[in-house]
């Protein structure tokens, strides 16, 4: 009986773990697809490695955004009859809007993650003193909000929906003003995993809610968004050896001047590499390929040399 029982769960795990392996490689496969196809690159091939980390890091990225939904939710009270930050009473009156205050502040602890995570970008957060003054102008009305609201969220509760909303519409304002565009699109992404997450939970609180759920409809609406954002904003500027996207600076030592090349030594950006050759730009949103035969050597540099430095000569 106990040897059917391990013969079962390792069955059962082995099934799961193919599923999980299919579902890595295939949200791989489409992120880097899309992501080629904005440099008119048409080169569909099924079997690449590089697809493999890249599917591992976006399952990664949005496990994070759904473990910080569901933390949220349980500090602020909606999986517990008290909240932790606010001691705020939850009741089924007032359950859904405080859902609807959690939702529109999601932006602000999803910057606290990305500030986690800026080693995996390829541009630094480049905060400047005003606009961290400003960052911190919005943690400290946060901060007050939360507090006011021990007392008076049920009173007033549509007035502190609506000063978190503003808050948060000037937070976004700051961060596509003072940061640059990798960190307000990651925090826009994971915002959009968070409010993702969010929908689903809401559905399935009830038993027996998962065959009542319209699934077609919220994967439609929600995965072609989910992966589009990711594949053109947030992919392109994920350093590559963590499973992103960002041009590697190189040299090409090509076997003979062709074009568009003016020399046989070509600097160049590289984009995407296959069996069959290697996918560059130089510096515009098209890419050149090149030929694997063309090709007697590929020099990569370092952050911040360039194609004229000592090292090349």
């Amino acid at each position: 009986m106990t040897e059917n029982r391990i013969s079962a769960t390792l069955q059962a795990l082995s099934h799961v773990l193919a599923v999980g392996a299919a579902l890595v490689y295939f949200f791989g496969y489409v992120i880097v697809s899309v992501f080629d196809a904005t440099y008119g690159i048409a080169d569909f091939s099924l079997f690449r490695t590089k697809v493999i980390a890249v599917g591992a890091l976006f399952v990664f990225l949005v496990a994070l955004g759904m473990l910080l939904t569901f933390r949220m939710f349980s500090m602020f009270g909606l999986t517990t009859p008290h909240a932790e930050l606010t001691a705020v009473p939850v009741t089924d009156d007032n359950r859904m809007l405080l859902v609807a205050d959690v939702a529109v502040s999601l932006p602000l602890p999803c910057f606290g993650l990305m500030w986690l995570l800026t080693f995996l970008f390829d541009e630094p957060l480049e905060l400047s003193n005003r606009g961290f003054s400003w960052f911190l102008l919005i943690a400290g009305l946060t901060v007050f909000y939360g507090i006011l609201s021990k007392k008076l969220f049920n009173a007033h509760p549509y007035i502190f929906i609506f000063l978190s909303s503003l808050n948060t519409a000037a937070f976004s304002l700051i961060l596509f003003r003072y940061f640059n565009r990798a960190s307000f699109w990651f925090v826009f992404w994971l915002s959009a995993i968070c409010l993702s997450t969010l929908v689903i939970a809401l559905k399935l609180r009830e038993p027996g809610a998962v065959r009542k759920v319209e699934w077609e409809r919220i994967v439609l609406a929600i995965f072609p968004v989910v992966f589009f954002l990711y594949a053109t904003k947030v992919y392109p500027k994920i350093k590559h050896h963590f499973g992103g996207g960002a041009p590697i600076p190189i040299v090409l030592h090509l076997t003979k001047k062709v074009p568009p090349f003016e020399s046989e030594t070509a600097p160049v950006s590289l984009i995407d590499e296959t069996e069959s050759g290697y996918y560059v730009s130089r510096g515009s949103d098209k890419a050149v390929f090149v030929s694997r035969p063309l090709v007697e050597a590929v020099e990569f540099l370092r952050a911040g040399q360039s194609a004229q430095s000592p090292a090349l000569k």
